[in-house]
């Protein structure tokens, strides 16, 4: 802030503006597309585990576990920045939700239709390869191609929302 901009604020003198227009009452959020990204740095908070109660087939009402994982990237786009009032130094974020497939003893899982969403990270990134790695190799990894979409879901109180989320990636084509 210059000190021309350094203004005390003043509840009272604040309390007594009036505007004419209407306010936003939803986020705008990132359009559909397909955008140029990299991977955001990210801690072990990217990961939940899930409990829940199978509720079809052999093991219905048996108790289960998930580990959902929210990987964050940031979208490399000057007109969706402009389009959502970025200001120089705000990053555009959205996430990848993935679900994490372990083995029983915790480990990443690489059988046959396992982590298929997280391969396509790697893969996208040029990391999908043998030899030693882990996912916070995936730290700022890029740049590469993501697809973003609208998602709706339910808010806590009950109203429906509309999200932006990446639902597949692919390798940056030169």
């Amino acid at each position: 802030m210059t000190p021309e901009q350094d203004v005390t604020f003043d509840a009272d003198a604040f309390m007594q503006q009036t505007v004419d227009e209407p306010m936003a009452t939803e986020f705008a959020i990132v359009d559909v597309g397909t955008y140029k990204a990299m991977v955001h740095d990210f801690t072990s908070e990217i990961f939940q585990k899930i409990d829940f109660e199978y509720k079809k087939g052999d093991r219905a009402g048996q108790p289960g576990s998930m580990l959902k994982c929210d990987l964050p990237f940031v979208l490399l786009d000057d007109a969706q920045r402009a389009k959502l009032n970025k200001a120089d130094g705000q990053l555009l974020l959205v996430n990848r939700q993935m679900i994490i497939d372990q083995t029983s003893d915790g480990q990443l899982d690489f059988g046959i239709n396992k982590n298929v969403a997280l391969g396509n990270v790697r893969a996208a990134v040029g990391q999908n390869k043998k030899g030693a790695w882990g996912i916070a190799n995936l730290r700022g990894a890029g740049p590469l191609m993501v697809k973003v979409a609208h998602e709706t879901f339910k808010r806590s109180d009950g109203s429906p929302g509309k999200k932006a989320v990446v639902v597949s990636c692919a390798p940056l084509r030169t």
